[in-house]
């Protein structure tokens, strides 16, 4: 199906005016529609929905809403009142949501009662308590690659950035409305859609985006437009309630956390909720920021609630009493199941603080570690960002194999083969993994040790005071010290023939590139270089081959803090400068951390950097000089001297 295209054909089986007055009658003028694929998974439709064989909607680049076109229509065509509701929720709804769907259904119907124009459910509860709106989740991690459409949008006059309260962060397509609601959906969609379609045509980054895959972790297949479709409902019901549309929307209660994250997790969860919805109708700073401080090592580490809050098939339905109230226990098994013998709770072990002369990175120097580490890169299940570490940990091994040794890297225990690993991404570790460990491992920090750090907290703490330690900053390690972790060497960034790896291209057809996450600091001035007519490309959660071949393209490579407060970011701009790459970083020329690169990198405050890119583009000879002068500077950082500094530290 085609976008603003009718739809030919109807499907067979959809019920007539006469079934859906009986219907209506027992559930107040509210129809709710479930589908199936098969006719074996009618059995788990609800006995008070309208059952809908969907097997003729199985293309990757279609779900709910080519649904909602069709029965849309066909209530059209069979006169169905305008003040009906209607809606179409997943057979998976009472897997994903906190209650039952007879509960919806009352729900829907008290709303109607009450004058609404339509009710929206969002069962991904956690996900509206630690994001800002359900573009950020796609952002930082959710659907990679989804950027380009939120700026096609924001082109459009769509505000995707300001937060999203419980009436419009809204995932999975649960809601219901009537005739009003509909209609103003389907063409604010259309309008939307119709522009992606265009820019898909032409090929521009966002219509690449949006014809994409969807980069969904439980369907490889899946395309990108249905996820950007979901989206769209929460910018609607922003756009329509200023025009009077009235919404009722799901609140969920602390009792709906604690049931589905467990206590601890759904209180904390809960708090965060609360805290933002506060926010929202207060435009309280302190409850801002207690929202953003809060929330950061979960969007940091959101696997646990993203799993949760959209369990995966095996995961049992809910068990619902009356309402919303909910059952805090599975039902009772078969008397066929096999009973799971319960094993007491031990108590993780205590890690016992080593003898300060025990910490020593390298003891014994060169001859007893120039084959005895390997470099392990900490890498979570789907935690793709640990890819970050990949450069500094590949000159590392080449240090090492310039020296005459070797270090394998590794992503797995398991590939340990007796070494003992050179650690990076120590903070996404657990403090237990001491235990397991050789002791003379070493953990390199690449974190910036402040109080405004999520990762410099009391597990990660324990990791340093129990291991050798190197920094990679003389004025971190001064930090670290000042948190009793006074044992740390330091191995700063250095350069290795091997991290010379991108060829450039011939023409760069790309003269603003940055990666990272985007906040409205960073997008402010990618914006208003973009508005003022250079091609800017901004990647997120993209690494290797592919972020190296757009470096290769570009005639600049912008850095921005992502806070005003942010420190020189060594660790990205390193490998830019081993590859010649011009670099121009938000800083300080003051920075005693940047003074080493002074000539090899441009230098401006935030307030200077868009007129110094549009200078820089302009001048090809500059920014040559200044890639030049960069490579000499990471050149003249030989990696290998450093590391055997360091190991001489060590006899």
């Amino acid at each position: 199906m085609t976008i603003n295209q009718p739809i030919s054909a109807l499907p067979a089986g959809l019920p007539d005016l006469a079934l859906f007055t009986e219907k209506a009658a027992g559930t107040g003028s509210v129809i709710i529609y479930q589908p199936y694929l098969d006719p074996s998974q009618r059995n788990q439709l609800d006995a008070a929905a309208v059952p809908l064989d969907i097997s003729f909607n199985t293309q990757a680049s279609t779900r709910e809403y080519e649904l909602f076109r069709i029965v849309h229509q066909h209530h059209d065509a069979i006169g169905l009142g305008d003040d009906m509701f209607w809606g179409l929720l997943s057979s998976k709804f009472e897997m994903k949501s906190v209650t039952s769907f007879p509960s919806f259904v009352t729900e829907a119907e008290k709303a109607r009662a009450e004058g609404a124009d339509a009710y929206v459910y969002n069962p991904l509860i956690g996900h509206a308590a630690i994001y800002s709106n359900v573009w950020e989740h796609s952002l930082l991690g959710g659907h990679p690659g989804m950027e380009p459409i939120f700026l096609h949008l924001q082109k459009l006059g769509y505000p995707i950035a300001p937060p999203q309260d419980k009436t419009v962060f809204v995932f999975c397509n649960y809601f219901c409305g009537n005739r009003k609601f509909w209609s103003g959906y389907f063409a604010f969609c259309e309008r939307i859609l119709e522009s992606l379609e265009d820019e898909a045509r032409l090929g521009t980054p966002a219509g690449t985006a949006y014809a994409g895959v969807a980069h969904y972790s439980r369907d490889a297949s899946a395309k990108m437009r249905p996820f950007v479709i979901e989206r769209l409902l929460g910018l609607y019901i922003q756009h329509a309630a200023a025009s009077g549309l009235k919404i009722a929307a799901f609140v969920p209660t602390v009792a709906d956390f604690e049931w589905k994250f467990g206590a601890r997790l759904g209180r904390m969860l809960h708090g965060l909720f609360a805290a933002k919805e506060a926010f929202l109708q207060s435009r309280d700073q302190a409850l801002l920021t207690a929202w953003q401080e809060g929330r950061q090592p979960l969007i940091k580490q959101p696997h646990l609630i993203w799993g949760a809050d959209d369990p995966p098939a095996w995961m049992p339905r809910g068990q619902f009493a009356v309402g919303r109230e909910l059952m805090r226990s599975y039902a009772p098994q078969a008397s066929s199941a096999i009973p799971v013998p319960q094993q007491p709770a031990q108590a993780s072990p205590r890690i016992e603080q080593p003898l300060r002369t025990a910490l020593q990175p390298f003891a014994g120097g060169w001859p007893a570690h120039k084959d005895r580490h390997c470099i392990w890169i900490v890498t979570p299940d789907s935690y793709n960002h640990s890819h970050a570490f990949d450069e500094v940990a590949l000159g590392l091994q080449g240090a090492f194999e310039e020296l005459g040794g070797s270090a394998p890297i590794v992503r797995d225990m398991n590939a340990f083969a007796g070494r003992a690993p050179i650690i990076y991404g120590g903070n996404l570790l657990p403090a237990e993994i001491v235990g397991h460990l050789p002791k003379d491992s070493v953990v390199i920090n690449l974190e910036q040790v402040s109080e405004e750090s999520i990762w410099i907290n009391s597990r990660y703490t324990s990791i340093l005071k129990s291991l050798p330690v190197l920094d990679y900053s003389p004025r971190n390690r001064e930090n670290l010290a000042a948190k009793g972790i006074d044992h740390a060497g330091v191995l700063e960034i250095g350069y290795s023939r091997c991290l010379s790896q991108i060829e450039h291209a011939p023409v760069k057809d790309i003269d603003v590139l940055f990666y990272g996450s985007l906040n409205e600091r960073r997008h402010h001035i990618l914006k208003t270089l973009e508005q003022g007519g250079l091609k800017i490309a901004h990647l997120f959660n993209v690494y290797g081959a592919e972020r190296d071949a757009a470096i290769a393209r570009a005639k600049i490579v912008i850095n921005i803090h992502h806070y005003a407060s942010g420190v020189f970011e060594i660790v990205r701009i390193s490998y830019l400068l081993a590859n010649r790459v011009c670099v121009l970083t938000e800083g300080d020329i003051r920075d005693p951390d940047i003074q080493p690169f002074i000539g090899g990198v441009a230098i401006e405050p935030y307030d200077k950097m868009i007129e110094r890119c549009h200078g820089l583009i302009a001048d090809a000879a500059e920014r040559d000089s200044i890639a030049a002068n960069g490579f000499a500077a990471m050149q003249s950082r030989s990696q290998a001297e450093m590391l055997m500094s360091v190991m001489k530290a060590g006899t």
